[in-house]
């Protein structure tokens, strides 16, 4: 089967595409050039399977009002033949091609219309900025191996010191910019700890949003490269005059956690949330995530132990003998699914990721740590996060809480169960943002910041 790695959530990795082309009132910016956006939804044409150029090209599905696919003529249901002369493969792809380019920049897309093939050139409108009621938003930036990372952060509009979070996302190739204004993901999140008059600071990876540095696919795009974003990030919240250096805390989100455990050893952080992520290696972490979900979506537990034997091959010959990623994906098909399942992040950035020894980190990150998993994620499971609140405590007696909320996604919304999530593309039911998380976060938070 195809495997569900950690993940921040795909409808992020589409979102440098999908934004909207409202205006929105003068934020304060730096002089990072800001990227830009086509506004244009693209799926599959049958969304149950996976794109593909040939057999399952992707259609346009929402020309949004005002966008640059608007003003290039381009109308739902066109067929998406290629963009600037190269076929795309998904729509994370369209996304992050398109993420590229700065505003003002023009594409080329090759479409087919009823039956006839037509092209269209769209210039690129700048990605909005977002705004807030209760904080102001600044754009603003920090330099991290030598290129420089936009940073958005939401400050409490009343003049003071405040309390701040840290956003450290999961896996993949995707902008953070836009999310305070989205209803799902990380949206409610950042609204609420705006409204509670915390500062929060979001960091782009490299070569996302209007990051510099290699794109974020590029094998120069390593996960120390990720981090070191984070660790100049840090360095700047304490600098500002609306900050409480003193109460600066992180959230973790999915792989989010392991470049938490790269960036926060001997920093000095006054709590750290850690939700649905894992606390073994990654090696022994895909082997029991491929035997859960193989078992989720019913297969034969003969089958089942098949599967974890032939992926055990492929992640021996990746993670341990650090193979290139196109040698692995030749030992066999279940191997090319694997190296498929890290949305596109290169060998280097993954092996480093499983070359970390998590006890070996957080032996040395002396913070509070909230560890949150959602009973209904199928992409880890409460054994991992009970056992990274174990590993904590065993460095750091009574450092680390772990708490489970009943129902949860990896995405933080509600669902059945974890074959509800897996099958969540299929029914395409709505799966509401689940309060829960924001109750149980503010709390702690506000707790911490008491101590």
């Amino acid at each position: 089967m195809k495997i569900l790695a950690i993940f921040c959530w795909l409808a992020c990795l589409a979102s440098g595409a999908l934004a909207s082309a409202q205006s929105v009132s003068p934020q304060r910016t730096d002089d990072l050039p800001r990227h830009g956006i086509i506004g244009l939804v693209v799926v599959p044409a049958d969304p149950a399977k996976p794109a593909n150029p040939q057999t399952n090209p992707l259609i346009v599905k929402t020309v949004v009002s005002g966008g640059a696919g608007e003003a290039a003529q381009i109308q739902p249901g066109d067929i998406l033949d290629g963009l600037d002369g190269q076929p795309v493969g998904s729509p994370e792809e369209f996304a992050r091609i398109i993420s590229r380019h700065l505003a003002g920049d023009a594409v080329r897309l090759e479409l087919t219309r009823k039956g006839l093939k037509i092209s269209a050139q769209a210039v690129l409108k700048p990605r909005p900025l977002e705004s807030s009621a209760d904080a102001e938003v600044l754009y603003r930036a920090v330099s991290a191996a030598g290129s420089r990372r936009r940073t958005i952060v939401t400050r409490p509009k009343p003049d003071g010191r405040y309390p701040a979070v840290l956003f450290i996302g999961g896996l993949g190739c995707y902008s953070l910019d836009g999310a305070l204004n989205e209803s799902a993901g990380y949206g409610p999140i950042l609204a609420a700890l705006a409204k509670n008059k915390f500062v929060t600071m979001r960091v782009e990876k490299p070569g996302e949003g209007d990051s510099e540095g290699p794109a974020c696919t590029d094998p120069k795009a390593t996960a120390e490269l990720e981090a070191a974003g984070y660790v100049a990030a840090l360095a700047a919240l304490r600098t500002y005059d609306f900050v409480d250096a003193g109460k600066i805390f992180i959230f973790a989100h999915s792989l989010g956690p392991l470049l938490a455990s790269l960036a926060l050893p001997n920093q000095n952080i006054r709590g750290v949330v850690a939700a649905e992520t894992i606390g073994r290696s990654w090696f022994e972490y895909s082997l029991e995530n491929v035997r859960r979900q193989s078992f989720l979506v019913g297969e034969p537990l003969d089958q089942v132990d098949q599967e974890v034997r032939t992926h055990a091959v492929c992640a021996y010959h990746f993670f341990l003998q650090h193979e290139p990623a196109d040698e692995v994906a030749r030992l066999g098909e279940q191997c090319k699914d694997m190296i498929q399942s890290y949305a596109g992040m290169s060998a280097p950035y993954m092996q480093q990721i499983g070359d970390i020894s998590l006890a070996s980190q957080w032996k040395r990150i002396d913070a509070p740590v909230l560890v949150i998993y959602g009973t209904s994620d199928p992409a880890t499971n409460a054994d991992e996060s009970q056992y990274l609140a174990d590993l904590i405590n065993s460095f750091h007696p009574g450092r680390a809480t772990y708490t489970e909320i009943p129902g949860m996604g990896h995405d933080f919304g509600r669902y059945s169960s974890q074959a509800d999530f897996l099958n969540r593309r299929k029914n395409a039911q709505p799966h509401p943002f689940d309060d829960d998380l924001l109750v149980i976060v503010l709390a702690w938070f506000e707790q911490q910041a008491r101590t």
